[in-house]
This record gives structure tokens, C-alpha cells and sequence, in this order.
């Protein structure tokens, strides 16, 4: 009787710290963060039974908010945060109920809290990393497309309002070659390395670059693009020989690369020139490093012909340098 007496205690106790959990912090709205993990919370008390192992199924309602706050772009740890603190107040509601309940059922309703921190914790991040991986992946697959359409000079305005990724009135043009890495050549790990590599590459160009900087590239090597703002000139996020350099450690190879700088319009010609010089520096064997090209004249207008070394750029020339970059 006294065993069935405990077990209505704590089940008692259970439905007071969901209760307690499910009313809102005073003045937070109910669709507020905070009030949202409290109320997951109490769902995965709902579900926990304070004596069985392994734990049952979460609650959807975890793993479907994590979602919507990774596409929200609401930081992970400041959802950690907030369940941590509606943690905090269920075991301050304990030590509340300490005085006129039995010790047992306190440690009964301590060990649910910590169950449930564990369970909306595990189940939260994991959805939360998971829907982040695929906002990003799309992020990059639209921001290739976009630096596709750039180089081929058209379709950009169209895409950039599909992928909502501004476009800049003008961009840097790099031509970036990335030689193999040395795990490159070890037997069975070529393609495993070079993989690795370019990630290292790309992690390594987000932060000097910022989050604009449009970038397509290969294990051997391709094309960023950084925008060019005035409204930027104060903190001007640009490719220097040192940001180069910064990427060489990251990458663990040596990069070569020129840069250019043009109206978004001369992009395809701009691109085409970039790869050809350096094609022709590494042909010449030249050391590692950032060659910038010579200025070639901004002033001058997209529809007009260019005079480039005694050559004149046509539309029709833009296009086939576009092909080659």
C-alpha cells in the first residue's frame, strides 16, 4: 500500500512539474522561445516514465521547432540556452515542493528533469545540425548557380531574385588554382582527400571573404567572386595576398591565384582573363602566391567593345571566355 502510495506521489509530481512547465513565464508571449521549449519540456515528461529504460519515442514537437529555428537562423545555443533554463525552473519548483513532499519523490522528480534535459537536448541538436546541413547545402547549391549564371553573363537577375542572394554593382575576380595535397597520392585516399581539402578551402574563404562572396571551385581549383560595396570601403572585404595565404594554411597547399576587379557585366570577360594568366603562370612555373592584373578600365561601358592588349573584347568573345573559365 505504501509502495502503491509513493508511485501516486510521484506520478502526482510528474503532472504538477509538467503543469508548472507548461505555463508561461510571466510576460513572455506564448510563441516566445522560451515559452516553446517549456512546453517541450513538458511533453517529454508526458512521455517519460520516471522507472523505464531505455527511454520511449520524443515528442515530434522537439525535432519539429529545431527545424523551424535552423531555418529561422536562430542560433543552437541559444535554444540549448532556453531549455536549460526551463530545466532551471522545474528544479526550483522542486525545491519549492521540498517542504511538504516525501525526499524520494523530490529524487524521483530530479531524476525525470535530468531524463527529459537529456532527451530534448540529444533529439533538439540533432535535428536542429541535420536541417542546418540542408539549409546550407542549399545555400551553396544557389550560390553556384549563381556564380554560373555571373560568369555566363546571363540569367543573373532572374536568379539572384529566386535565390535571394543580393548581387553586387561590382565584383573581384578570382582565378584560383589548388594543387594536390599529399594524402592526395597515397593509394585509396585521392578522392577522400581532395574532398577534404576543398572544404577546408571553402570554410577558410567564409570568414575573410564574408557570407556575399560567391565562390565555384573544384578539388584543382575555379572562380570566387567577391563583391565590391562602397557602402563596404571602411571595412572592405576583399582577396589579399594575405587572406591567400590564410586559405593556403587551411587548405595545406600552396594556392596560386590573380585577381581582377570589374563591373558585374564584365565578369565573363574579367573571368576569362583571370584563368588565362594564370594558366600561364603556372605554365611558367611561377611560386605560389596572388598575381593581381593590371587595371583594365572600369569606366568603359558593358555594351561597348573593349580594347584589351590590342585585342577588342566582343559580346561574342565574352561568351567563349566565359566557357573557358
Amino acid at each position: 500500500m505504501a509502495g502503491t502510495q509513493a508511485g501516486s506521489g510521484i506520478e502526482n509530481l510528474r503532472t504538477e512539474l509538467v503543469e508548472h512547465l507548461r505555463y508561461p513565464a510571466r510576460g513572455v508571449p506564448p510563441g516566445d522561445l522560451a515559452t516553446i521549449t517549456r512546453s517541450c519540456l513538458a511533453e517529454a515528461m508526458k512521455v517519460l516514465d520516471p522507472g523505464a529504460f531505455p527511454a520511449p519515442p520524443e515528442p515530434a514537437e522537439i525535432a519539429g521547432t529545431a527545424i523551424r529555428w535552423a531555418r529561422e537562423g536562430i542560433a543552437l545555443e541559444t535554444v540549448l540556452r532556453a531549455y536549460h533554463d526551463g530545466i532551471r525552473s522545474g528544479l526550483e519548483f522542486l525545491a519549492a515542493q521540498a517542504g511538504v513532499g516525501d525526499s524520494d519523490q523530490v529524487m524521483a522528480g530530479a531524476t525525470l528533469i535530468v531524463r527529459a534535459l537529456e532527451m530534448v537536448t540529444v533529439a533538439a541538436s540533432a535535428a536542429y545540425v541535420e536541417e542546418h546541413r540542408l539549409v546550407a547545402k542549399e545555400h551553396q547549391t544557389a550560390a553556384q548557380t549563381l556564380v554560373s549564371a555571373l560568369l555566363s553573363g546571363h540569367g543573373v537577375a532572374q536568379l539572384a531574385r529566386q535565390t535571394g542572394i543580393a548581387v553586387a554593382p561590382s565584383y573581384q575576380v578570382v582565378a584560383v588554382s589548388i594543387p594536390q595535397h599529399s594524402d592526395e597520392l597515397r593509394p585509396g585516399g585521392g578522392a577522400t582527400a581532395a574532398r577534404r581539402k576543398l572544404r577546408r578551402v571553402q570554410a577558410a574563404l567564409a570568414n575573410p571573404l564574408g557570407s556575399r562572396a560567391l565562390s565555384l571551385l573544384s578539388t584543382e581549383g575555379g572562380t570566387v567572386l567577391v563583391p565590391v560595396d562602397e557602402a563596404s570601403a571602411l571595412t572592405p572585404l576583399a582577396m589579399t595576398a594575405e587572406v591567400l595565404e590564410v586559405v593556403s594554411e587551411a587548405a595545406e597547399v600552396p594556392l596560386t591565384a590573380t585577381v581582377t576587379a570589374g563591373a558585374r557585366c564584365r565578369i565573363p570577360e574579367l573571368a576569362g582573363r583571370a584563368h588565362d594568366l594564370l594558366g600561364r603562370i603556372r605554365a611558367a612555373n611561377r611560386p605560389p602566391g596572388l598575381y593581381p592584373m593590371a587595371d583594365l578600365g572600369d569606366s568603359i561601358g558593358c555594351d561597348s567593345p573593349q580594347q584589351v592588349e590590342g585585342t577588342t573584347v566582343t559580346s561574342s568573345n565574352k561568351r567563349r571566355m566565359g566557357r573557358s573559365a
